[in-house]
């Protein structure tokens, strides 16, 4: 018996009989689970049978997808496992074979019964067009297709053909709050929490169009005057290097209630690593810096060197920063909303990329998913704001004693401001 119990809307699906089948899901929906099944009971009803499930890359197909099949196959329908090429033989003679559309060769072959494409959304259109299709056509097979929207990409135009029941396809578009497992107070937490944009998409499963501002939730009120800072918060500084062209610094504190204060930045273009680590370094503040720092481009003595290197050298000792782009812009916007960032009005750079960071038109990655990506054009500090929030310590420890320093950021910024104050007059 499998260890399996759909809710209503699982086994509305599970009675339909159309060949192709996509399914638009909010989170936690349950999909993934409710594809394996399918693959599963292809599998068992077709003796002889092949059965792909592919996953958008083969580790997520090893760490996810494998790991639930071995869950769900009773042990006395099976006849062996491969477990290196990830694939389950059973009895009747049916195999499932678990892929990843990352490696395009390993998807080709013949009699292909049923296929799961799991997260579709993040693969390359031609996955399917040139591949997968043609190898259900001797055997009449079947698809499903299955995701989260990211944008009105592949999986949005089956969608489309799904819902005009068009060349065997239909198409259900279902939320979250769907899934009669789920608490809809923690829905409802979420959409208080989330940027708006990224809400609809995960949790109502809605096809958003990735135009305009990447920060909408970004206004004034996010944008106060210098102020005191103790120095028991907690300070954090993130660099986004360049060799030529403009160099990103922001810093940093984390007050008690976890809340981002951004205080100090840099921002200059030709500048070499000593001249900034010279005019960025502060104590106590922990460094992070962009990944690619870490690329050795440049030779000296014989030895290559990368622009990490000789922050290092020069007193910067930084780590690299978590730099999972779409991750990062939905995290800047969850602490947009929820009132988390504040930045001093002497950070006038950031302020203005911030007003003017955009969704590009070109959303083609270098692995060919299409996918929404941000307008690559002045974003240094947006760079640096994204990977503080990534990195971020915890808040402050207000059991400690507070002390107070004329090298406070509080200090500097008035000082800043004085300065800009005088020039203007």
């Amino acid at each position: 018996m499998l260890d399996y119990s759909p809710h209503f809307n699982q086994q509305t699906i599970h009675n339909d009989s159309s060949r192709f089948k996509v399914l638009v899901c909010g989170r936690r929906w349950g999909k993934t689970t409710f594809s394996v099944i399918m693959s599963l009971v292809a599998a068992l009803t077709h003796n002889n049978g092949l059965v792909f499930f592919v996953a958008p890359t083969y580790r997520q197909a090893k760490m996810i997808a494998f790991k639930m099949f071995k869950r769900y196959i009773p042990a006395e329908f099976i006849s062996k496992i491969k477990e290196m090429e990830l694939i389950f033989q059973l009895k009747n003679g049916s195999e499932i074979c678990i892929k990843g559309a990352d490696n395009e060769e390993t998807l080709k072959g013949v009699g292909l019964t049923f296929v799961v494409l799991d997260e579709f959304a993040q693969m390359k259109a031609n996955v399917w067009y040139e591949i997968i299709r043609p190898m259900l056509t001797d055997t009449k097979g079947e698809a499903l297709f299955i995701g989260t929207p990211k944008g009105k990409n592949a999986l949005w135009e089956l969608y489309i053909k799904g819902q005009r029941l068009e060349d065997g396809f239909k198409s259900w578009r279902f939320r979250t709050v769907d899934n009669p497992y789920i608490d809809p107070v923690e829905v409802a937490n979420a959409k208080q929490e989330l940027p708006e944009r990224y809400f609809k998409q995960e949790y109502e499963a809605s096809f958003e169009d990735y135009t305009g501002l990447v920060y909408p939730e970004f206004n004034n009120t996010h944008i106060i005057e210098p102020m005191y800072i103790p120095d028991i918060y907690p300070k954090e500084g993130v660099i986004d290097p360049a060799i030529s062209g403009i160099t990103g610094v922001l810093k940093a504190a984390i007050d008690e209630n976890g809340t981002l204060i951004i205080y100090d930045e840099f921002y200059e273009p030709n500048k070499r690593v000593a001249e900034v680590a010279e005019a960025i370094k502060e104590d106590n503040v922990r460094w992070f810096i962009d990944p690619a720092s870490q690329a050795r481009l440049s030779q000296r003595e014989g030895k290559l060197y990368s622009l990490y290197d000789e922050y290092q050298e020069n007193g910067i000792t930084a780590y690299p920063y978590e730099n999972d782009v779409e991750a990062g812009i939905n995290r800047v916007g969850e602490y947009f909303k929820t009132n988390k960032i504040k930045i001093f009005s002497t950070c006038e750079s950031l302020i203005w990329e911030l007003e003017r960071y955009h969704w590009s038109e070109d959303r083609e990655t270098r692995s060919g998913v299409l996918k929404p990506k941000p307008y690559k054009k002045s974003d240094h500090l947006c760079d640096c704001l994204r990977g503080l929030i990534m990195s971020r310590q915890s808040k402050a420890d207000l059991s400690q004693p507070r002390t107070f320093s004329e090298q406070s950021p509080w200090f500097k910024a008035q000082e800043l401001k004085r300065k800009r104050e005088e020039y203007v007059h």
